[in-house]
């Protein structure tokens, strides 16, 4: 089912998925020869609404303008079998990630299936630039002037976008609770930052993974800061890596995992290029949905981030967003294994935010940045402590907050 704002916009999604989602494995010697047969997975080939469609959901497709030209594609699960379908929860992918991130772990642990099978009334959003989001009303993603952006404008002019979407297809002004991981909170936070009133929009934010503060990075990512900028551009003057792969005089120096995992971008910055317990048919699926694509200017945003140690708009370090003005209460998760959002930045965020619910941490148990989402004990160690922070009602007797000079 396809809901329009006004009218459709002016280009195909399939168009932009086949021509982003090509073979990533194709002329690819692998280090382990099971990998030769992962082209034959039935399903890697489908995309979010088909792969729902596999997992007996039903998703409808959203196209969302934005003030810029862009166009978006949100993606919608609701339970129409449920009386208690009166809450919205809004997902953010992170980053070089797409909706498909949040339902690779099947139609059983996929958080968007456990939010609809409780009853809350789910929206799954797509950064701009990446295979579902590729459309503009004027330009395309072959003009230069398509990629000038970062994750800041995702938070000035997606996010609103999609929050009054929501708000008006559902004529209603009830509060929507977010969840954002790594670059999808990024987004919010900048957002939030930026036009208070949507601090009035939203109930809670559940932040898995923040990417703001991020002097402690470790990998590849802290490595790539030290490069003159000229270098990281070699990546890509437009849009990141768009080979979809790591060059390999780059992934030989700072990766030490299987060529297959450290050649894949999203792998090969947040660590999780080294061995993981997952199967061949989930590993056929990560690789050629992941990545959906990002920004050459994404990537150097947060390059700056690191060399700052502020969180500040792209290339002004002097000016800072000001999170200490967010009011919505938050809260973070971390990980003591997450080689991007480490335990410390995340922490320095939980002290610089208004309204702290709770920093839950995960330690010594493997997590890495991608496994809030995807990680085989997501659904136990991740998706079960948010369904317990969405249940609980908010009174301000119970907000930690701050006192931010």
């Amino acid at each position: 089912m396809f809901q329009y704002e006004e009218e459709a916009p002016k280009f195909d999604t399939r168009k932009y998925f086949s021509l982003f989602s090509g073979s990533p494995l194709d002329n690819d010697n692998n280090e382990t020869p099971a990998f030769i047969n992962l082209k034959s997975e039935s399903v890697i080939h489908l995309a979010t609404p088909q792969l729902a469609q596999w997992h007996r959901r039903k998703m409808e497709s959203h196209f969302v303008k934005t003030i810029d030209g862009y166009v978006l594609t949100l993606h919608r699960i609701q339970n129409y079998l449920s009386s208690l379908n009166n809450r919205t929860v809004l997902l953010h992918h992170g980053l070089l990630g797409s909706s498909t991130d949040w339902i690779l772990l099947g139609p059983i642990k996929s958080l968007p299936y456990i939010l609809a099978d409780a009853g809350y009334d789910v929206w799954i959003t797509n950064a701009r630039g990446n295979y579902y989001s590729r459309g503009h009303l004027t330009i395309t993603v072959d003009f230069p002037e398509y990629w000038n952006f970062s994750w800041q404008e995702m938070g000035q002019y997606d996010l609103p976008a999609v929050i009054d979407y929501i708000r008006r297809i559902k004529n209603s002004t009830e509060l929507i609770d977010f969840i954002g991981h790594s670059m999808g909170a990024t987004a919010l936070l900048v957002l939030l930052s930026t036009a208070p009133r949507y601090n009035d929009y939203l109930r809670l934010a559940i932040l898995l993974a923040p990417l703001a503060f991020m002097s402690n990075v470790q990998g590849p990512l802290k490595e790539l800061s030290s490069l003159p900028q000229e270098i990281i551009k070699t990546m890509g003057t437009e849009e990141f890596l768009s080979s979809r792969k790591v060059p390999s005089w780059l992934a030989h120096r700072y990766c030490r995992g299987l060529k297959t995992f450290c050649s894949n971008p999203l792998l090969f910055l947040s660590g999780d290029h080294q061995k993981k317990n997952w199967n061949l048919g989930f590993i056929a699926r990560l690789l050629y949905h992941v990545p959906a694509g990002a920004s050459i200017n994404t990537i150097l945003h947060y390059i700056q981030l690191i060399n700052s140690s502020k969180f500040h708009k792209f290339n002004n370090s002097a000016s800072e967003f000001p999170v200490k003005d967010i009011t919505l209460p938050m809260v973070l998760f971390s990980s003591s294994e997450d080689w991007l959002a480490t335990t410390p930045d995340v922490l320095k965020l939980y002290f610089s935010i208004h309204n702290p619910i709770d920093h839950y941490i995960i330690r010594d148990k493997n997590v890495s940045h991608t496994d809030f989402v995807w990680g085989s004990e997501a659904s136990v160690l991740v998706f079960s402590k948010i369904v317990k922070y969405l249940k609980v009602e908010l009174s301000r007797n119970m907000l930690k907050t701050n006192t931010i000079e």
